[in-house]
């Protein structure tokens, strides 16, 4: 008998139709596959000036895979966002989890009414994974809100998309359903209240090997102050104002405005006496929480005067003593060119350098600033308050 053939001839017509087919099923089974991630819960709260977004999902989600900084529009981008429209209506900020960076960073999306983006950005985070499931990340939402977000009432929802689909909505969810409806939100406005690490203890800079420094202005608050205060946002830096009690009245507002825009207040006692005793430090400390709600934790003596009684006074109203390793002695009014020269030359990882924005004609040290600071940035240099400096930090706290 001879053998049979292993296969047989197809006609083409059949051919083409069985090829077809075969595609179709591809697809539909790639449809399938490529099915809506589950979100099983989520939630958005405010701690401090801190924005905690919570998501559970019903499988675990690689933040590696993620798109940051979607157009959910498009069909094929996985995502995971958190969706803000205000509640007086207009367009929407999409905080997104995800990307390269998805344990540091979270993308915003601003979009417009018809959901179009219009503008892309990204802001520091802490994105934890306590639970394969769960996704936590904290973001700060104020004093200067980075995000965009305005404190307001807010309606959010959780987007989310698998990759892989050529049909958007076959991979796609939001949370709640949009039979549910979106969840109400509101965000508070945040003031510093206090701060962290005030001990008994004398620095005149910080240990440290990062080339960051503080800015620091003593004897204001004074007519030049809101000056300063201009140079230091245009620049987008941050300082520290030691105050002295009998030059607060009447700058109440001045006051609020340094540490709403994200800088520190510090005590230089009430009337500016070297080696003060404790109804000098405990003065000025009392005006500054009295006129701004916030008590300090650092205290520098007029003069750089100190002793341990001084220090051991401080501490006792749970203050650190801050001195300074760079004095370009602009007090003493040596020229715009000295005070810069003396800055920039002397400037480490880890200074405080001292400056003055009261106790007299402060032009010279004004005209300085901008090109200080454009200076050390340009070497590499960040800027931090005294408190960031040393590793505290600045507690705030929701109101109204």
């Amino acid at each position: 008998m001879p053998d049979l053939p292993l296969t047989r001839k197809i006609p083409p017509a059949l051919l083409a139709l069985m090829l077809s087919a075969a595609g179709l099923l591809a697809i539909t089974t790639g449809a399938r596959a490529a099915t809506a991630p589950k979100i099983e819960g989520a939630t958005v709260k405010q701690q401090g000036q801190d924005l905690v977004l919570t998501v559970r999902t019903a499988k675990p989600l690689a933040l590696s895979k993620l798109g940051p900084r979607p157009d959910v529009r498009r069909a094929g981008t996985a995502y995971l966002c958190f969706g803000f429209a205000p509640a007086a209506g207009g367009g929407e900020t999409r905080l997104c989890l995800g990307g390269p960076k998805g344990r540091k960073r979270v993308g915003v999306v601003n979009v417009d009414t018809d959901g179009k983006p219009i503008g892309r950005s990204a802001v520091a985070a802490k994105v934890r994974r306590p639970k394969p499931t769960k996704l936590v990340a904290s973001l700060v939402a104020g004093p200067t809100h980075p995000t965009g977000l305005r404190p307001g009432h807010y309606q959010w929802v959780v987007l989310a998309a698998n990759g892989g689909c050529k049909v958007r909505h076959e991979c796609a969810t939001q949370f709640p359903s949009e039979e549910a409806g979106a969840k109400a939100f509101r965000l508070r406005p945040v003031r510093a209240v206090g701060c962290t690490g005030g001990d008994a203890e004398l620095v005149s800079s910080a240990d440290t090997e990062r080339k960051v420094v503080a800015l620091t202005f003593d004897d204001g608050p004074s007519e030049y102050t809101e000056r300063y205060l201009d140079v230091l946002r245009e620049k987008d830096v941050p300082a520290t104002f030691f105050e002295i009690g009998q030059e607060m009245p009447g700058r109440e507002a001045t006051m609020r405005r340094i540490l709403a825009e994200g800088d520190e207040l510090g005590d230089h006692t009430m009337n500016h006496v070297e080696y003060p005793g404790y109804g000098q430090i405990a003065g000025a400390a009392a005006r500054i929480k009295a006129y701004t709600g916030f008590q300090p934790c650092l205290f520098r003596p007029p003069g750089g005067a100190q002793n341990q009684a001084v220090i051991d006074t401080a501490g006792s109203l749970g203050m650190k003593t801050i001195i300074w390793d760079v004095d370009p002695r602009d007090w003493s009014l040596p020229g715009t060119s000295e005070i810069y020269s003396n800055i920039v030359n002397n400037a480490r990882p880890g200074s405080i350098i001292l400056m003055h924005d009261g106790g007299g004609p402060r032009d010279e040290t004004l005209a300085a600033l901008p090109q200080i600071i454009d200076t050390l940035r340009a070497r590499g240099f960040g800027f931090e308050t005294v408190s960031a400096l040393l590793g505290d930090k600045i507690l705030y706290r929701p109101y109204g």
